[in-house]
């Protein structure tokens, strides 16, 4: 094969090095597909909604006006005189309980803090996991590129190959150059093979999150470009993260629990009403019981519950300022990763273009070799493959940032 015909194998390849997004297919879906199928059927969500169900019924339990069902008692039994004859005396009373020291609006504000708290965690659950769901999505969009990038690196080496062959039989160049052609064109196959794995392995990621099973088909939709380039969730003025509610909540109902320990010093009084039959009389009388708290007076209650209100509070002030320093951080990263794009798009990739002209040209005049050329083609190649590395951290710092902020879409 002529110069010609081989630097004109290597501009098709150049050309090729640049993912294009294929057709999308009927089992793709695009990342706001994939948070919507997250929401409704991610396993790790379908838990958590169910313990706000399992939350429900402390509240239901709490919430009748009388904690305590009442008791029926009966009492039957014959009488014998001292002259023989004899009789039946029979009792019925009913009774009561009724607690005192506002024990029914301790224990249910302490179930209804409960219920707070599982929706809070419902919430921070899926908060995590659609984080996690996009991270992933991004990831296998970048695989899928790189896959893309990889295939057309292989392309152009296989023509590569091919022309250093047909120059060498030509009696153009000598063997080492088609040693080397070989060579490139070995790591290329090893590189779409390791590319196809990646996607795979992502591809199997989310089939997890999503709760699919292995047979069906999943794909990604989109171009880590614009994904990459989407702008930022708003930070200020929306509810309290998840995670810091749920503490919010866990700390009301441990300050309930605290209230209905101390609530124990008083005592659960019965009262009721008893119908009383000896002989020939009957009589109705009201009766009180009233246990005298001497002993058990909700001490371990009380000592418990004051020091998980304690800790909670120490928990809670921790998360908070744990909170901001994330927010900073990630919205740092998010920054520092933007101008990285920014400054390959600017510095990096208009400059591919020259170098490729400058080396077919001197390709073509015979001033530069095989090992040069390739040399170049792979300084192209590995400058498109950190751009597209670049572009996933900028995503996936944008991913950050509305995780720690809470705004996710």
């Amino acid at each position: 094969m002529s110069p010609r015909l081989a630097t004109a194998a290597f501009g098709l390849a150049a050309a090729c090095l640049w993912p294009r997004a294929g057709a999308a297919q009927p089992s793709e879906f695009t990342l706001e597909e994939a948070l919507a199928l997250a929401r409704q059927q991610a396993p790790t969500v379908l838990e958590a909604r169910g313990r706000v169900a399992e939350a429900q019924g402390p509240v239901a339990g709490a919430s009748p006006w009388l904690r305590d069902n009442p008791t029926l008692q009966t009492e039957a039994g014959p009488r014998t005189r001292s002259g023989g004859e004899q009789s039946l005396d029979w009792a019925v009373g009913l009774s009561q309980p009724v607690e005192l020291g506002g024990k029914r609006g301790a224990r249910l504000e302490s179930a209804r803090s409960g219920l707070t708290r599982e929706s809070a965690h419902q919430q921070d659950t899926e908060r995590l996991v659609l984080g996690e769901v996009m991270a992933t999505f991004l990831r296998a969009v970048h695989a899928r590129e790189r896959r893309v990038l990889a295939r057309a690196a292989e392309d152009a080496a296989q023509q590569t190959a091919q022309a250093a062959q047909h120059r060498f039989e030509a009696g153009d160049v000598p063997v080492v150059d088609v040693h080397v052609a070989r060579v490139a064109l070995a790591r290329a196959r090893a590189e779409v093979a390791s590319t196809e794995g990646e996607e795979a392995s992502l591809l199997g990621e989310l089939r997890v999150l999503l709760g699919f099973t292995a047979q069906q088909p999943l794909g990604v939709r989109g171009e880590l470009h614009s994904l990459a380039s989407q702008p930022l969730p708003p930070m200020l003025g929306g509810p309290p993260r998840p995670d810091l509610a749920a503490l919010e909540a866990e700390l009301a109902q441990a300050e309930a629990d605290l209230r209905l320990g101390r609530s124990e010093a008083w005592p659960e009084v019965s009262l009721g009403v008893r119908y009383q039959r000896e002989a020939h009389e009957s009589a109705v009388l009201g009766t009180l019981s009233v246990p005298v708290p001497l002993f058990s007076r909700g001490q371990e209650a009380r000592v418990s519950g004051e020091a998980r209100v304690h800790r909670l509070q120490g928990v809670l002030q921790a998360a908070r300022r744990a909170r901001e320093v994330q927010v900073e951080a990630a919205l740092a990263r998010y920054r520092k990763q933007q101008q990285a794009v920014e400054l390959l798009e600017r510095e990096a990739l208009p400059l591919l273009e020259d170098n490729e002209s400058l080396a077919r040209r001197s390709y073509e005049a015979g001033e530069m070799g095989l090992a040069e050329f390739l040399l170049v083609r792979r300084d192209v190649l590995e400058t498109r493959a950190a751009y597209l590395d670049s572009l996933l951290q900028a995503a996936l710092a944008r991913t950050r940032l509305a995780v720690e902020t809470g705004a996710l879409p």
